[in-house]
């Protein structure tokens, strides 16, 4: 055998239908093949976000959408088009032989980009999800100016979406959840851990916690939001915690190897994941919720209520009512509702919500949901931009001011935010997208939709097999989703494209797939 030929892997043309794609093998090496009038071209077999198979994901127009999380790659190239991946598809060099397609697994060196900025400096006050695509965006397109990136938190960039779900399950490195080995030093990034306590945005300057000023050429401000603490008595109490950053989860994860019990204040996402894979971790847990439903005012009564029996038919145990206090002598005992039931816990998992951080930006008031109003441009000032859990923003889809605590929308502003620092000029217009691990099924939800006039609801959602389409305005505008991938998928492009159907037309069963 020739060790120096490089690798290669055969799949027959037909087993490769026009305009779609199929997965081909050699050993343990594989990649995606897509073909259509274009040709065949091959890409990695993995997403770069956490390894789904791309072989499952869906095409919609142009682009190739991950099955798992609806990063979104453009057929022609791989390239990048839509986070949570930060990276496009590596892409492998093809051959027609016969009637086989032949990938040779020698990658294609990627395309040499210069960005042509007058920029020389960029400063990002935050460490999340927006700074670090913005911080990748950047690189990805050739900018090659200095980059310093200022935040309070120790560890480098990682993905907070992890924290509440399967790093709960057993005891979990850290290190699991980094972006990268090392951020900082893979894309050229002066990183200062500090606090900022004073943002003029007029002057793109940054006062720190110890007196110094920073400024830049462009000002990126993604301080993102701190964990809600209600005004309870024994919060103070050892025990009692919330769920915001890595070094929360480690102490949490910390905390479930010694505790039994544990009481979640709280049935919102953060809750109900944690919930769930604390449960599945061998934890005794009650989720005390002053909703008899979960998620019944923002999915619906259906699916708050198929959800809910889900989660107890794991384990969990559902109690509705308020807190009193948080009840112990140094540690934490019980918390003790208002209608006088208590349940002991070992530990207490505070799931409030979050607030934004917006106190250090001088000179502008926050609206009356905590947000920064912006235009459609995320611009604060000449040469400052705003992006995630800050901004208040025109949302494009549903018309309205949104502020979104969305991790795949804070890497949708920072990726905006990045390119209109080389100079873009168009407004954002990403849809909005989350996905939620309720234990061992994945929940996807799509569009804006705060309130709505109706719901279509498709499938069975006590089968957790349903797709549920939210109208507003004789608009749908959301969509929440498990089991339903394509359908799904092929609203959230449409809707990325305006050309989602009527609610009328979605009722007699129109078929989104084969309108993309």
């Amino acid at each position: 055998m020739d060790q120096d030929k490089p690798r290669e892997i055969r799949l027959a043309l037909e087993a490769i239908p026009l305009g779609d794609k199929a997965e081909g093998k050699a050993g343990e090496d594989a990649v995606l093949f897509v073909r259509d009038a274009d040709g065949v071209r091959a890409f990695q077999a993995k997403c770069p976000h956490l390894g789904a198979p791309l072989a499952k994901g869906e095409i919609c127009g142009g682009r190739l959408y991950c099955p798992w999380h609806k990063a979104a790659f453009a057929l022609a190239d791989g390239s990048l088009e839509e986070p949570p991946a930060l990276a496009a598809l590596t892409r492998y060099p093809v051959r027609i032989e016969g009637g086989e397609a032949v990938a040779t697994l020698t990658p294609e060196p990627a395309p040499t980009k210069r960005a042509g900025t007058a920029v020389g400096k960029v400063l990002i006050v935050g460490t999340g999800a927006a700074a670090a695509a913005c911080v990748t965006t950047l690189r990805r397109e050739g900018f090659s100016g200095a980059i310093t990136m200022v935040g309070r938190e120790l560890p480098p960039p990682y993905d907070r979406t992890k924290l509440s779900k399967q790093f709960l399950a057993k005891p979990t490195p850290p290190e699991k959840t980094l972006l990268e080995p090392d951020f900082t030093a893979a894309h050229h990034v002066e990183r200062i851990e500090a606090e900022a306590t004073r943002i003029e945005p007029a002057a793109r300057s940054v006062t720190l916690a110890d007196g110094r000023v920073l400024t830049g050429d462009a000002l990126l401000i993604a301080t993102g939001s701190r964990a809600v603490v209600p005004d309870f008595e024994g919060t103070d109490l050892a025990g009692v915690m919330t769920l915001r950053s890595l070094d929360d989860a480690v102490r949490l994860s910390d905390a479930a190897e010694h505790g039994k019990r544990v009481v979640v204040i709280g049935a919102g996402f953060i809750g109900l994941e944690a919930a769930a894979f604390l449960t599945k971790r061998g934890l005794s847990v009650t989720v005390l919720s002053r909703e008899a439903v979960p998620f019944a005012k923002r999915f619906g009564e259906a699916v708050g209520t198929a959800l809910k029996r889900y989660h107890a038919g794991n384990g969990v145990t559902f109690v509705t009512g308020q807190v009193a206090r948080i009840a112990g002598n140094g540690s934490v005992e019980a918390v003790e509702t208002e209608d006088g039931a208590r349940l002991p816990a070992d530990i207490v998992l505070i799931g409030a919500g979050a607030a934004p951080e917006t106190a250090v930006v001088a000179g502008v008031e926050p609206d009356e949901h905590g947000g920064l109003p912006v235009g459609a441009d995320l611009k604060l000032a000449d040469g400052v931009w705003i992006a995630g859990d800050i901004a208040a923003f025109p949302e494009r889809g549903s018309g309205l001011t949104a502020r979104i605590e969305h991790w795949r929308l804070a890497q949708q502003h920072g990726t905006h935010a990045a390119q209109a620092i080389l100079g873009a000029t168009e407004a954002f217009s990403g849809v909005p997208f989350f996905w939620s691990n309720q234990g061992d099924k994945r929940l996807d939800y799509g569009g804006y939709a705060p309130d709505f006039d109706r719901l279509i609801l498709q499938g069975d959602p006590e089968a957790l097999d349903f797709i549920a389409y939210y109208v507003r305005e004789n608009r749908a505008v959301a969509a929440c989703s498990i089991g339903r991938n394509p359908a799904f998928t092929a609203f959230l492009h449409l809707l990325g494209e305006d050309r989602v159907p009527s609610p009328e037309a979605i009722e007699a069963g129109a078929d989104l797939p084969a309108l993309v």
